[in-house]
């Protein structure tokens, strides 16, 4: 597994890059998710950020240093963080569903 240093502040946030594909989708959603807990960012991916603006650039950084560019490619336009977790969600969800029952 490939991690990922992200500087947000002073610290380094460990993330590791999501495959091209989505292929370790459940691991880098889980890994994103305590990250920007632990930087007190997680309200903005889940929607329940009482400063909606504060720390959008941060969650943004962290997003498009640990998704493949052909992704990234995709998504700048959207104009929340919570738009673009949500995109990367639907995107990704939906295979790991087909994965996991393909594996039944």
């Amino acid at each position: 597994m490939s991690l990922t240093n992200v500087k947000l502040g002073d610290d380094a946030i460990h993330v590791p890059r999501l495959q091209l594909g989505g292929s370790n989708w459940v691991l880098y959603k889980d890994h994103l998710l305590w990250a920007a807990d632990a930087k007190r960012i997680l309200g903005q991916l889940d929607g329940t950020a009482t400063e909606p603006r504060k720390g959008e650039a941060n969650v943004k950084q962290l997003i498009a240093r640990t998704i493949p560019d052909s992704l990234f490619m995709k998504i700048p336009r959207k104009p929340t963080v919570r738009e673009i977790w949500t995109a990367l969600e639907q995107e990704f969800e939906r295979k790991s569903r087909m994965v996991s029952v393909g594996l039944r």
